[in-house]
């Protein structure tokens, strides 16, 4: 049985991470960042065997029209449809974010609560009890169920009431670099594992907390000078400059936290040492 080859309407920066996974897994990708037509994503998936499609690019019915073609599509316009009739709620200053994926066979992956704030997402959320955990989990578990979700996604939903939604990502999930840094299966390999339906990987995490957090650059320097200084201080940190951002996972929060934040001040400029 061959490899086969993977159609992702996207970014360009969805398509390099999930490009990165695929290569490791010897998967094709066929990328692209144009806006597509029913009559164009017909003819971009005859090659393919499934496309995964970055909704804001692909209307919902230029995805059921190539469907209906035979054209395997994810998510799917039946997915897109239900989804939007969830109400949304507006966007606080703290959220929780929960990171999960769903096999065609089923198969369930979901990733530890995060909470996520403009400029830092700390995971798993301080302040959040396990039984609450546990039933934040299970309710974004049946929602993906219900849904019929082939693939992954991530739920933006209110830190004081999980079950009031404010926003959906696809294929460039917010939390996606803490799972790179400190799960067992990153995002992009679990969602390539998923729309394949291929067994799906653990997503536990392998140190206590992981945090991240989003660069600006110094205005009188550059985004490479700082690495001297920021990796002599801690040679852990991981940087990812296609996000402008920055991670650490360990076992003390407040550690991490101070680590994230003085690369953040340090990054920008505000600080010099």
């Amino acid at each position: 049985m061959a490899f086969p080859v993977i159609g992702v309407i996207a970014p360009t920066l969805a398509i390099s991470q999930l490009s990165e996974a695929a290569t490791r897994l010897g998967v094709v990708i066929k990328g692209s960042s144009e806006r597509f037509s029913a009559d164009q994503l017909i003819e971009f998936g005859r090659d393919c065997q499934l496309i995964c499609v970055e909704p804001s690019l692909v209307s919902q019915g230029a995805i059921k029209v190539a469907e209906q073609s035979g054209v395997v599509i994810y998510p799917s316009s039946k997915v897109l449809t239900a989804i939007s009739t969830i109400e949304r709620s507006a966007e606080k200053s703290e959220q929780l974010v929960i990171l999960a994926a769903r096999s065609a066979h089923a198969q369930h992956a979901i990733w530890p609560i995060s909470l996520q704030s403009k400029d830092l997402l700390i995971s798993p959320a301080p302040g959040v009890a396990e039984d609450q955990a546990v039933t934040i989990a299970i309710s974004a578990l049946n929602l993906i169920e219900e849904l019929g979700l082939t693939g992954g996604i991530e739920l933006i939903v209110d830190a004081d009431d999980y079950q009031r939604l404010q926003g959906i990502n696809w294929l460039n999930p917010r939390s996606a670099f803490a799972t790179e840094i400190n799960s067992s299966t990153n995002y992009f390999e679990q969602y390539l594992r998923a729309v394949l339906d291929l067994p799906l990987g653990e997503s536990k995490s392998q140190d206590k907390f992981v945090v991240t957090g989003l660069l600006q650059t110094d205005p009188s320097s550059d985004d490479y000078r700082p690495y001297l200084h920021l990796m002599a201080r801690n040679s852990r940190l991981k940087f990812d400059q296609r996000l402008k951002i920055v991670g650490l996972s360990g076992d003390s929060l407040e550690k991490l936290l101070t680590e994230i934040i003085h690369a953040q001040q340090y990054y920008s400029g505000e600080i010099e040492d």
